[in-house]
């Protein structure tokens, strides 16, 4: 039996979300997990995605989180990421520019190019990207 349980979506500046669901899809870094009622207890990294979650009253939401940890407990599953938004709030061309000034640096080959920076910031930016297009869906 499935039933319901607590998500809690956390950043250093704000709860974006407090309350029951029915399921969690998020991506750590071994691949995309899905989290139902009494799921074994997990603790792992978070990579920038959209974490998508269904209330208990069957509405559908989203936030793009750019990493963090995802902790699944007997009672709730919290998200602690570095950063977090709603799709709504999504400056697309922003994110467009992050995303070509990401590949430009990789592209470059640049002594001085952080990759691993470069490579997270193309992360963040199309996720960013891709949560905004769902909106346009």
């Amino acid at each position: 039996m499935a039933g319901h349980f607590r998500l809690r979506v956390l950043t250093p500046d704000r709860t974006l979300f407090d309350g029951p669901v029915e399921i969690v899809i998020a991506r750590s870094t071994e691949g995309e997990i899905g989290i139902l009622a009494h799921h074994a207890r997990v603790i792992t990294p978070l990579v920038p995605h959209a974490l998508y979650w269904t209330t208990d009253k069957g509405e559908k939401q989203m936030v793009v989180a750019a990493g963090g940890f995802l902790e699944v407990g007997p009672e709730e599953t919290v998200v602690l990421a570095n950063a977090a938004e709603f799709p709504q709030e999504i400056d697309r061309a922003r994110a467009e520019a992050a995303r070509k000034r990401a590949l430009e640096r990789l592209e470059s080959h640049a002594p001085e190019v952080d990759v691993a920076r470069a490579q997270a910031a193309l992360a963040r930016a199309e996720a960013r990207l891709q949560a905004v297009s769902s909106l346009l869906r």
